[in-house]
Parts: C-alpha cells; sequence; structure tokens
C-alpha cells in the first residue's frame, strides 16, 4: 500500500515513522478544479481510524477543525487530514496519487472486509511495529 505523506508541521508521536513534506510549501499547489473532487474523495474513502480533531497549523484562531486519523481507498492510505488541507489550501498531491484518483473518476471503491482489514494492518503496522 502506498502513503501520502504526513506534514511536519502537525505533531504527533509517530510522526518519524512517515515520510514527511511541509505543509506550508505545498500550498495553492493543486490545481484549483481538483480541490473539491480530490478533498472529497479524500473524506468518502474508508476511514480506518478516527481520532476527533486537531487544530490548523496555518490558522490557529479556528480550533480544533482539522480530522484526525488514517483513510485508505485500498491502494493508498493517508492521515485524514489531508482532505482538509487540499479542500481548503490546494495542498499539493503526488502525481501519481492523482492520477490514481482520476482513473477512478473521483470515485472511491467499496472495500471488501477483507481489504479494510489488510489496510487496517498495514496502518497499524506502520504505527506500532
Amino acid at each position: 500500500m502506498r502513503l501520502l505523506p504526513a506534514f511536519s508541521e502537525i505533531k504527533t508521536a509517530d510522526l518519524g515513522k512517515f515520510d514527511q513534506v511541509s505543509l506550508s510549501d505545498g500550498v495553492d499547489h493543486l490545481e484549483p478544479s481538483l480541490r473539491e473532487q480530490i478533498s472529497r474523495y479524500l473524506m468518502e474513502s474508508v476511514s480506518l481510524i478516527s481520532a476527533g480533531n486537531t487544530t490548523d497549523p496555518l490558522a490557529p484562531e479556528k480550533g480544533p477543525v482539522v480530522p484526525f486519523g488514517f483513510s485508505t481507498d485500498g491502494s493508498w492510505a493517508w492521515p485524514a487530514y489531508w482532505s482538509y488541507f487540499v479542500r481548503e489550501y490546494g495542498m499539493a498531491l503526488p502525481e501519481e496519487f492523482i492520477s490514481h484518483v482520476r482513473s477512478l473518476n473521483f470515485t472511491p471503491p467499496k472495500l471488501s472486509s477483507e481489504q479494510v482489514e489488510r489496510a487496517s494492518s498495514e496502518i497499524q503496522e506502520a504505527l506500532y511495529g
């Protein structure tokens, strides 16, 4: 399974276990016409772990508005906050991920219970070893 990176500005105990990118460096790098479609795809995919909300490091005055957890489409997995940052800031995504989402017509696939279990195990392994 491929993983979207974590943002270095969002501090978590497991941050060092994932590739990291700077949130501030990726703002406004996504084609505006893709923001809503990809954000919806990210948000509507299967939630593996949901841990509430955290503060937006680019706008702390908004309070805890950023979803925290992990999601998957069975091929890729990502921190749940990606949907927020894509929608709000046009956060840059790897071209391979954009191509993948386009190939699915911006519609998350329905996953079997076995696929969800496998993805969950892979995320648990990445988080906790």
